[in-house]
């Protein structure tokens, strides 16, 4: 039980803190690099392994605290929100989700 409270709790605060960071761009050149999308989705890839080595449904609970924490930034007082809709918001909230749901539905790699 431990284990799926903290799992929740750590996908709401990849949530919040890729929610703060996925919109840091570098120009160089030209060019927009969007650093803080890719960072944020290299920590999620990260984040969903070590949760399906810690627990067999790890990347499900993971997801859920992630969900949870989206929906309470979207519904946030204040009208402040800090995923736009713009090709920056749709990327992250797609791809970290994605990255959510391959991990969900990959077979567990724990030892039984």
């Amino acid at each position: 039980m431990i284990r799926r409270i903290a799992l929740v709790i750590v996908g709401a605060y990849l949530c919040l803190v890729g929610a703060l960071v996925h919109r840091h761009v570098v120009h160089s050149h030209g060019v927009t690099w969007p650093w803080g999308l890719v960072l944020v989705l290299a920590a999620t890839v990260a984040v969903v392994r070590a949760a399906m080595g810690f627990s067999r449904l790890g990347a499900a609970w993971l997801g859920l605290g992630w969900a949870l924490a989206l929906t309470a930034l979207q519904f946030s007082p204040g009208n402040s929100y800090f995923i736009a809709s713009d090709w920056f918001g749709w990327a992250f909230t797609a791809g970290c989700l994605g990255v959510i749901v391959v991990g969900a539905v990959r077979t567990p790699t724990l030892d039984q």
